[in-house]
């Protein structure tokens, strides 16, 4: 049997204006569901699920996303649940009864932290508690025994070495590893996304400094993995992997979550039982003529299918990040060395990610 790993925004609020926000005008449309309803999903489909992590939105704003984790926890035991946290987290936990639902039920936190330097990160979030709200929950996993991910926006504000540097050291003091994210310009390309946008130079230099300074444990993404690892890196979106936004919409990606990438709302009856057709009708698996003589084109595929959508809004171009067709070897950057360590993360199998970690 065919089972998920979930991304599920079950509300739409947030109390942090970030800069970059991938979601401020979906999460504008449509009312949140109620708790009676995230319950009869589960209920429901709960055989077709593997992971959930809950993001987008501030989850744990809302004291009924506690109830519904702890039901999670309860009922369905061999559900996975992990929480991408912008900090908030920390305070809402000083309530003792949210505590223990939570520290029972949350196998796994990602902590959003963008720069090492407090001012700077709550400059970017909106929010000028963003630092400490984020340390506070580090704090808490690492007292807990939590596996713990700093995430951490890739783009051209914050990805340069002293600051890289800064983000590892407070991963080493909660034991906690490090995740980036790549700025994704979820609106369109405007003036402000530009702002954010990394270059593929800016990308390939900040991968080869982490490379050398400390431990890559994956790179999943299909372009970046195949340039710099030879490896394989199958894009999860829409095959392993779905996006549930605040009022019940089903997408197959975090970051395709418009109007044309909904495939199905989660108050339809077993939902999981019949989503695969639909997400085939977005996610068709084009392969760009243009990566034909590519020597990458059966490892890479393409590249990262939303940013294809974002970029092109078709699957018929190739990854905007691409410098090829690479006629042969020589042609590719040289090769990071990825850590042997083993791990397992909610996120790994979930959205095209990378991973790392201290010496």
């Amino acid at each position: 049997m065919k089972k998920w790993n979930i991304g599920w925004g079950t509300v739409a609020a947030c109390n942090m204006k970030c800069q970059f926000c991938y979601s401020k005008e979906r999460r504008k449309q449509g009312q949140q569901l109620e708790l009676s309803d995230w319950k009869k999903f589960i209920d429901q489909n709960h055989e077709k699920i593997s992971t959930i992590n809950y993001g987008t939105g501030e989850n744990s704003i809302n004291d009924d996303w506690f109830k519904l984790v702890y039901y999670i926890r309860e009922k369905y035991p061999n559900i996975r649940q992990a929480l991408t946290t912008n900090g908030f987290f920390s305070e809402k936990i000083k309530n003792t009864e949210l505590y223990e639902m939570a520290t029972k039920s949350i196998d796994e936190f990602d902590v959003s932290l963008d720069f090492c330097v407090a001012e700077k990160h709550a400059e970017l979030r909106g929010q000028k508690e963003a630092f400490n709200w984020a340390l506070n929950t580090l704090k808490y996993c690492k007292e807990n025994n939590k596996d713990a991910t700093i995430v951490f926006l890739g783009s051209k504000v914050n990805l340069n070495e002293e600051n890289i540097k800064g983000l590892f050291e407070i991963a080493k003091d909660y034991n906690a590893k490090l995740r980036m994210n790549l700025y994704r310009p979820t609106e369109g390309i405007d003036e402000i996304s530009k702002k954010f946008i990394p270059t593929y130079e800016n990308l390939i230099e900040i991968l080869k400094f982490i490379a050398q300074k400390y431990e890559v444990l994956t790179l999943n993404d299909a372009l970046f993995s195949s340039l710099l690892t030879r490896r394989t890196s199958i894009d999860p979106s829409g095959i392993d992997s779905l996006r549930i936004l605040a009022n019940g919409d089903i997408t197959p990606s975090t970051y395709l979550i418009h109007e044309e990438y909904i495939v199905g709302n989660i108050q339809e009856e077993n939902i999981l039982n019949n989503i695969e057709d639909k997400i085939l009708n977005i996610i068709t698996k084009v392969i760009p003529e243009e990566c034909n003589k590519c020597v990458l084109r059966e490892k890479c595929k393409g590249g990262v299918i939303d940013r294809r959508y974002l970029w092109y809004h078709t699957l018929d171009k190739r990854d905007p990040y691409c410098k090829g067709p690479y006629k042969n070897v020589d042609d590719l950057p040289e090769k990071i060395l990825l850590s042997k360590k083993e791990f397992h993360s909610v996120h790994d199998g979930y959205l095209p990610t990378m991973f790392f970690i201290n010496k």
